[in-house]
């Protein structure tokens, strides 16, 4: 459970330094702030969503080993409604990028497979 943990924090902080990045860039360049909203606000939905299936799945690895029966669970549908309700917000308010909203919503998905692979290769060393 440890390397969820550790793969967890990495994904946060390498999103956290993004979206600092993001924001200089909404205050640097008034041009692009409409795209660099919408990449904030679908990586903090998908950081979200990150952080709660990574709940889910220690959840489930202690229910496993303890040999515990599993409880009724709405895992998938929370995360969706969660990616819904970015969408619609960026829909709503159209000082958002409805692309970059759905592409933000990914990225930090995308994001445990670099940091699982640096965090082992790490490990070996």
């Amino acid at each position: 459970m440890g390397d969820i943990a550790s793969i967890l924090k990495g994904v946060t902080r390498l999103s956290l330094v993004i979206m600092a990045g993001l924001v200089m860039g909404w205050a640097l360049h008034p041009e692009s702030r409409i795209y660099t909203l919408g990449m904030a606000v679908g990586m903090v939905a998908g950081l979200v969503n990150t952080s709660y299936l990574s709940m889910r799945i220690r959840k489930v690895i202690h229910a496993v080993t303890t040999q515990e029966s599993r409880a009724f669970s709405l895992g998938f549908l929370s995360r969706i409604c969660f990616s819904i309700l970015a969408v619609m917000f960026s829909v709503k308010y159209e000082h958002f990028s409805l692309e970059l909203t759905i592409a933000g919503l990914f990225l930090p998905q995308l994001l445990t497979i670099p940091v699982g692979i640096y965090l082992s290769v790490k490990k070996k060393i």
